[in-house]
């Protein structure tokens, strides 16, 4: 397979008078534009080469070449401008063509094939092959565009990224060790007041350093010997009482109503266990009698696999709703924020005393299953956890569950 590269200029020019540098790779008779952020005027390039010019030999200049030049420096913003302009830019494209080059080296040596998608992603990451909060940026942009991440899990990832950014701007795997998991620590601990959130900063970043090992970047781990922390999460479940209030409620909603529409989704969280994200991806689920399968959004496995799930009659009587109110194979969506002001503001509404928010949907489900006698385990594989001590979080035991644990013991010990 042939590889090869060269800096060429788009025509023709923009307003301005220059035109938009580019890097032309030839991947097997295939030509692959790669915008470099560079422009420059076509008067003052040279073709051959691919480097601009902050002047001509007397020989290539034309009768308008003065114009030309004053032109050119009162764009750079000076004659000075103009010449570092240009020693900055030729230093950009030797770099643009070198990592080009290496690339097309590694490929060969590894006898891989190189396709123009390959070689986009390694010249847009290059470097992080060596920096881990580069390569943690660009895995995270990689993995939302292959559909492996939801919209939601990028911004909580990317929010990961800062904070690991602010505490380092460079990581480099060969510095990684027991000390760095020690000094993000302690860098989250001062900056970041919520223990919960603190622990979900750690939890990506060993997302990402298990993907980096996968794809054989070699480093000492740092979190082998690392505990992170966390505590109960602050969304508590609707007690039966509050869960049936919003029950009566959504059947008095009339059909295409914002309230209805968020409640019925709410309600079938509730009912399901399901997370918000893959309510949101619902629509590209397969419905078999009480079956749902379907591509979880968020998960420890490995990779997306298709997970089935089924489902409550009452579950199904609102996703039933909403695909006959609204004509789709799904929920209606509105902004994240929207939804949770409007559960606010029906809890108000009815007095109802545990905050309402997307995440108690989950919590409730995971709470009337250990309350009417489901197993933990089973629990943990319909909340496609790999920790049963993960499960557990979502799991908040009340007084009348340990009320009617020992009465159920004290009717089972009479039986004999």
């Amino acid at each position: 397979m042939g590889y090869s590269a060269k800096v060429v200029l788009r025509r023709p020019a923009r307003k301005d008078g220059t035109c938009q540098v580019r890097l032309i790779v030839i991947l097997d008779g295939r030509s692959v534009p790669v915008g470099l952020q560079v422009n420059w005027p076509a008067a003052f390039f040279d073709e051959d080469a691919g480097r601009c010019v902050a002047s001509l030999a007397k020989k290539d200049r034309g009768p308008d070449y003065a114009a030309q030049l004053a032109a050119g420096q009162a764009w750079a913003g000076g004659a000075a401008a103009w010449a570092k302009r240009c020693t900055d830019y030729n230093l950009i494209l030797g770099q643009v063509q070198a990592k080009a080059n290496n690339i097309f080296v590694e490929h060969r040596l590894s006898s891989q094939v190189l396709s123009a998608a390959r070689f986009i992603l390694e010249f847009n990451t290059e470097g992080s092959k060596s920096d881990f909060v580069s390569y943690f940026y660009h895995k995270i942009i990689e993995r939302h565009r292959k559909g492996k991440i939801s919209d939601n899990t990028r911004k909580n990832h990317l929010s990961t990224w800062r904070a690991l950014k602010a505490f380092r701007e460079e990581v480099p795997f060969y510095s990684l060790g027991p000390a760095f998991a020690d000094d993000f620590k302690l860098y989250l601990d001062k900056n970041i007041r919520s223990l919960n959130t603190r622990w979900a900063r750690h939890k990506d970043v060993k997302t990402y350093l298990a993907i980096a090992r996968r794809e054989k970047i070699k480093f000492e781990h740092p979190y082998a010997d690392f505990t992170n922390q966390s505590e109960p999460g602050k969304w508590r479940p609707l007690p039966p009482d509050e869960l049936r209030k919003l029950e009566a409620y959504y059947v008095l909603c009339a059909a295409g109503t914002p309230q209805r529409r968020i409640l019925c989704k709410f309600l079938f969280s509730c009912k399901s266990g399901l997370r918000l994200g893959d309510l949101k991806n619902i629509g590209n689920s397969k419905l078999d009698g009480n079956r749902l399968t379907f591509e979880m959004q968020k998960g420890w496995s490995k990779s997306l696999k298709e997970t089935m799930l089924p489902l409550t009659r009452q579950a199904l009587s609102y996703l039933s709703d909403a695909q006959e109110e609204e004509g789709t194979a799904g929920f209606r969506d509105y902004a994240d924020q929207y939804e949770n002001r409007a559960l606010t503001a029906i809890g108000l509404q009815l007095g109802i005393e545990t905050k309402l928010h997307h995440h108690v949907g989950r919590e409730t489900f995971a709470t009337d299953f250990i309350r009417m006698g489901g197993k933990a385990e089973i629990l943990q594989k319909l909340l496609n956890h790999s920790k049963i001590s993960t499960t557990m979080k979502y799991v908040h035991v009340d007084d009348d569950m340990k009320i009617n644990a020992i009465a159920a013991l004290d009717k089972f010990i009479g039986n004999f």
